[in-house]
């Protein structure tokens, strides 16, 4: 199931979704090319998906393209916190892309199935420069679908976004 979209990428007045959680990550491009020089297939299996393993392998300085995936992994579950299955892997989370080039998250198994019943979507950034890569997700939630016992971020009088607690 592809997650993604704009809609209700900031909290809207009337109570449609709001931003349920922001996470950001940053990768070291070297490390992840020495990782997968000692580990080799049996990490890369490890960690991504066929998928993105095809998409990174096709492009020189395919660590790069791996290192913004795990990122973007890791920044998922920063996003959604706690909430989300505790069995979860860095496979149930898959970074592709839309002929358009744009990064969107496809969710697998529980990870999916929980997001979809909370009604999260989600908004991903990816960028790689020199020896980092960096990526933010933000989990953006209908109205309605609350976490028990959690409140998502709502829009402070001057704009900004606080957390509820």
């Amino acid at each position: 199931m592809a997650i993604n979209g704009w809609e209700g990428l900031f909290a809207r007045r009337g109570g449609e979704a709001v931003i349920y959680g922001v996470g950001i990550d940053l990768q070291s491009v070297p490390q992840m090319g020495e990782a997968i020089g000692r580990q080799g297939e049996r990490f890369l299996r490890k960690i991504f998906t066929p998928g993105e393993i095809a998409y990174c392998s096709k492009h020189r300085g395919a660590a790069r393209h791996y290192a913004v995936r795990w990122a973007a992994k890791e920044a998922f579950y920063k996003a959604v916190g706690d909430v989300l299955p505790r069995k979860y892997g860095f496979l149930d989370v898959e970074v592709r892309n839309l002929p358009s080039g744009r990064p969107v998250l496809e969710l697998h198994g529980s990870t999916g199935e929980a997001a979809a019943h909370y009604g999260l979507s989600f908004r991903i950034s990816l960028s790689h420069s020199g020896d980092y890569a960096l990526a933010q997700v933000i989990a953006i939630q209908e109205a309605g679908k609350a976490f028990p016992g959690i409140e998502p971020m709502r829009e402070h009088a001057a704009g900004e976004a606080i957390r509820l607690c």
